[in-house]
């Protein structure tokens, strides 16, 4: 009997200990994910481009990113409806474009969204779809078929996209970098970016379709004219190889590869990293990064990500672009200075005397008076009490 209860309790804490080794075809409550930039040791610096919705009209019109982290935990499940809430936070920094040095500004953008979990499709407040999330896909069929994988990128319509698979491990082992890549047998792609080799036809979202100019500024240097750098942004032209080994090259445009494991959670993204939730309720149109890979995952009874105060909720990035240009002053932003400096005034009411009032000056003067009289009495009373003793 002892040897089954020790057995009992060696493969309950085994499975406690692999959160990584499950299904994940009912995504259940407290359900998390966390997804990190990938740095590569050759290069520690590593950042991601973001370029901003508002950069037509704006001095600063992008920034890079480092310490990027996209995470979400499911709140609620009701039926195929989830509440889920999201983070989006990181480390602006500021190169050129009349920004003075180099300046670095944390951010932090966290929502609650409404998700149909059939249909990846994010629901408003009057039950009304308005874009995709692509962080958790039900796979389906594993054929060649075509999938939305944005429904309104940039307020310019949908963007399609293919799905390939299943490729086996071996297939995809050196060019994926999540440390989850070892607990799955199988993934499936999700392609922006399609070729017929025999008519050497390519078809992808261009970025000049959706709105999005690929570079504003050129400038002269000794070796010529270049497009982008300083006050610009810059969008590389795609290079395409076909399979006879023919180049050509095409316009800038959104070229990513989006990786799943057999359950249908995301892996890994290359290259650019879109959805209708960065675009729509963050405000970058362009999101190019080396890799976006899954770090964390599991479920948890905790809500792990803190509440979406408003501060948390603004779905552009103006006042950091302000402070890297240095107009805006941290009194700007009353709001966020109240909300910061609340806990340092309740630390100092535990450590500092409460401000002085007139009440509290009046009854000041009272205890120092008492202070004095206190002994006096003291000393009166003993001396008549020693008067009395005498007489009797």
């Amino acid at each position: 009997m002892k040897k089954i209860i020790g057995v009992t309790i060696i493969v309950t804490v085994f499975v406690l200990a692999m959160p990584a080794i499950y299904s994940l075809d009912f995504l259940e409550k407290g359900f998390y994910a966390e997804y990190r930039l990938w740095e590569n040791p050759k290069l520690p610096e590593t950042t991601a481009f973001a370029l901003l919705k508002e950069h037509q009209e704006w001095e600063v019109k992008y920034f890079f990113i480092e310490n990027l982290i996209y995470k979400y935990q499911i709140l609620e499940i009701k039926g195929n409806i989830a509440a889920i809430r999201i983070c989006f936070e990181g480390t602006a920094l500021g190169h050129g474009h009349r920004v003075t040095g180099e300046m670095e500004v944390p951010f932090r953008r966290v929502f609650d969204i409404t998700l149909d979990l059939n249909t990846l499709e994010m629901i408003d407040e009057n039950g009304y779809p308005w874009g995709k999330w692509l962080f958790w896909i039900k796979l389906g069929s594993y054929d060649l078929k075509e999938y939305t994988v944005m429904k309104n990128w940039n307020n310019h319509g949908s963007v399609g996209g293919w799905i390939y698979g299943p490729y086996e491990n071996d297939f995809l082992f050196e060019v994926l970098n999540s440390p989850y890549l070892k607990d799955t047998a199988h993934f499936f792609q999700i392609s922006t970016l399609k070729t017929v080799s025999q008519t050497h036809e390519v078809i992808y979202p261009s970025f000049e379709e959706y709105g999005i100019i690929a570079s504003y500024k050129d400038y002269k240097t000794s070796e010529g004219v270049h497009s982008g750098g300083w006050g610009g942004y810059y969008l590389d032209e795609m290079g395409i190889v076909f399979g006879d080994g023919e180049r050509k090259t095409y316009p800038p445009g959104l070229n990513t590869m989006i990786f799943y494991n057999e359950d249908g959670l995301l892996l890994e993204s290359r290259e650019f990293y879109m959805d209708d939730f960065i675009d729509q309720k963050l405000g970058i149109v362009v999101l190019q990064l080396n890799s976006l890979i899954l770090t964390d995952y599991g479920v948890s009874d905790d809500i792990l990500i803190e509440e979406p105060k408003p501060e948390y909720q603004r779905t552009s990035f103006k006042e950091e672009v302000e402070m890297m240009v240095g107009k805006n002053e941290p009194e700007e932003t009353p709001q966020e200075t109240e909300i910061t400096e609340t806990p340092q005034k309740t630390e100092q009411k535990s450590e500092t005397p409460l401000p002085t009032t007139k009440q509290s000056q009046e009854d000041t003067e009272n205890n120092t008076m008492l202070y004095y009289i206190a002994p006096l009495l003291v000393v009166a009373f003993i001396a008549v009490f020693l008067v009395l003793k005498e007489k009797r």
